[in-house]
């Protein structure tokens, strides 16, 4: 999604208090999913999957507001959300096995 912004919303201080709050929700994001891989059993496949999707967003909004440190550390949360999934796939894939 293409963002169109106002000139007012173009000037430096805006720009600013869109990476401030962007880094908010990015903040708040990590909070809520840096542990995920020791609660991954407490979601499900599709959980993760949108939760791996919402990452995706974030980390496309931040390199294009050019915050791109926490750009980066979604990535590691990214990494953080595929190995969660493979490892949910693993026990799913043991539950099916057993009955």
């Amino acid at each position: 999604m293409e963002h169109t912004a106002s000139g007012a919303d173009r000037s430096p201080g805006a720009v600013r208090k869109g990476q401030i709050d962007l880094i908010a929700e990015i903040a708040a994001f990590a909070d809520e999913y840096g542990d995920i891989l020791a609660r991954y059993h407490r979601y499900t496949m599709d959980d993760l999957c949108r939760i791996e999707g919402e990452c995706r967003r974030l980390q496309d909004e931040a390199r294009r507001r050019e915050t791109w440190g926490i750009a980066d550390e979604l990535a590691g949360l990214e990494y953080l959300i595929d190995r969660a999934k493979a490892m949910r796939a693993a026990r799913m894939a043991e539950e099916d096995s057993r009955g």
